[in-house]
This record gives C-alpha cells, structure tokens and sequence, in this order.
C-alpha cells in the first residue's frame, strides 16, 4: 500500500480549517515574492560582474546566467502553483493526485505555446547559436539587435535607441548573426574618371570613419576596366547595422560629387561575403 500523506490540520493557530488554508496560501504567496525579488537582485549583479570581462567565456557567462534566470523564475512559479493547489485541497494523498491531475490538464491545455517557445529556448542554448551580446537578425520578424537577454522562453534585443524587443524562442525560424554588429554593403559604380569616383568616395567615408561614423574603416576599392574606356568601380564598405542607411547616403553622396564622371546611377546591394 502506498503510505497515506497527512492531511492537514483542522485547525491551525485555533483557525477553523478554511482559514489554515488560507493563511498557508498566504505563507507560500509571500515565499514565493522574496524568491522572486532574490532572483531579480541578483541576477543583475552576476550579469554586471560578467560584462566587467571581455572574451568568449564572458559571453558564455552572461548566456548561461539568463537562461538560470528564467529558469528559477519558472520553477519557483510552478511549485507555488503545486503548493497551492496542495494546500487548497487539504493535503490528502487523494488531494494531492487530483491537484496533480488539474495541473497535467492546465498544463496540456493552457501552455502549449510557452512548451513550444521552451523547448526552441532549449536547443539554442544547447547548440549555442547565439548568445547575449550577439548582434543578430532573427527572421521571420526580421528585428536586429544586440541580445540583451536570452532565456528558455524569450529573446529580448535591445535597440540603438535603448528599446527592447520581446520574441518568442518559437517564432524564430532563422537567426543571422551580425559579427561586430556590421553588415557589408557593396557599392557600384560605372565611370570614364575611376579616380574621381575614388577621391569622392575617400574625401565623404574617410572623416566619418576617423569620427566612429557608421563605418569603423574606408571603404575597400576595386577596379574592373570595361569596354570604351568605362570602369567597374566597386566599394565594399562594412555598416553599423542599425544604421545600415548610411549605405544609401554614401552612394548617393559620392554620385553627386562624381557628377557627370558616372555613367549611370551606383547601384547598392548586400555583398554575401558577410552575412
């Protein structure tokens, strides 16, 4: 026979057998909101001394410490739920499994998409596609960001202008990670004066650089000779991604200056040698 668990009391501190319940209820609510509030404090304090150290294992730390996070959180939510229901049911053995039986029940019906967005969660970490402080893409929403927190449920991105973004680990369907927060851009040009189109292309991207513009280096050039006398200028320049826009105003920059040195209108496209 498996061994009866003790109901509770009847009465607690001279309660009647409701109010017992009521107050133990009230006992796991209160233990469960100091968990939580030790969780939220310190956390942010491993995750602060972690970013004080630079490196792949700093990144591995501050991963791992926001995924343990969200964890805890979710285990400690889920036993005060057990708790709870354990207390409201008076403690029997018979209690317990018919708490246990709701629980399966809410849990098969209610959180089909948090188990969906958990198990995503998992196999990222476990496969370590990305991690917190990435600069990544994450398609098919296509928000682009450095990941701010990562945890079995959520990816959270922050902005360039401190907003963040929430994305269930579910909807991710693909994940590009941006090295350096840079995305590479290719600039065309089709001229008779290449040294003019180069000069152009020094005199506007080379203070901006040397300012920590949205280029970290002068764009790379390269030079196809054509036929009657036209050339290929191609400039290939690695842009802030969050200010991939500047790529655009290069070219159209460099086109104004250039004048009638160009043929056509510079054409503007992602070169595929970085993602």
């Amino acid at each position: 026979m498996i061994a009866s668990v003790p109901a509770l009391p009847a009465a607690l501190f001279g309660l009647p057998e409701w109010a017992g319940r009521l107050v133990l209820v009230g006992v796991v609510l209160v233990v469960t909101a100091i968990l939580l509030w030790m969780i939220g404090w310190i956390v942010p304090r491993l995750v602060a001394r972690s970013r004080a150290s630079e490196g792949p294992r700093a990144r591995q730390t501050q991963t791992a410490v926001s995924a343990l996070a969200t964890s805890l959180r979710y285990v400690v939510l889920i036993a005060a739920f057990l708790a709870i229901t354990f207390a409201l049911a008076g403690g029997g053995a018979a209690a317990a499994l018919s708490g246990g039986a709701l629980v399966a029940v809410v849990v098969g019906f209610a959180s089909q998409r948090f188990l969906v967005d958990t198990i995503a969660g998992f196999f990222i970490l476990f496969e370590d596609q990305y991690g917190v402080g990435d600069v990544v893409r994450l398609e098919p929403t296509g928000y682009t960001g450095e990941v701010h927190t990562l945890g079995l449920r959520t990816t959270v991105l922050r902005g360039p202008g401190g907003e963040r973004m929430i994305i269930p680990n579910g909807a991710i369907t693909a994940v590009r990670l941006l090295p350096g927060g840079l995305r590479r851009h290719r600039l065309e040009f089709l001229t008779r004066d290449p040294d003019a189109v180069a000069a152009a292309l020094h005199e506007i991207a080379a203070p901006l650089a040397r300012a920590g513009g949205p280029w970290n280096s002068e764009p790379r050039v390269v030079r196809h000779e054509g036929d009657d006398g036209v050339t290929r200028v191609i400039a290939v320049v690695d842009v802030d991604v969050h200010r991939e826009e500047a790529a655009g105003w290069l070219a159209d920059a460099v086109a104004a200056r250039a004048g009638d040195a160009l043929e056509v209108p510079p054409l503007l496209g992602r070169d595929p040698g970085r993602r």
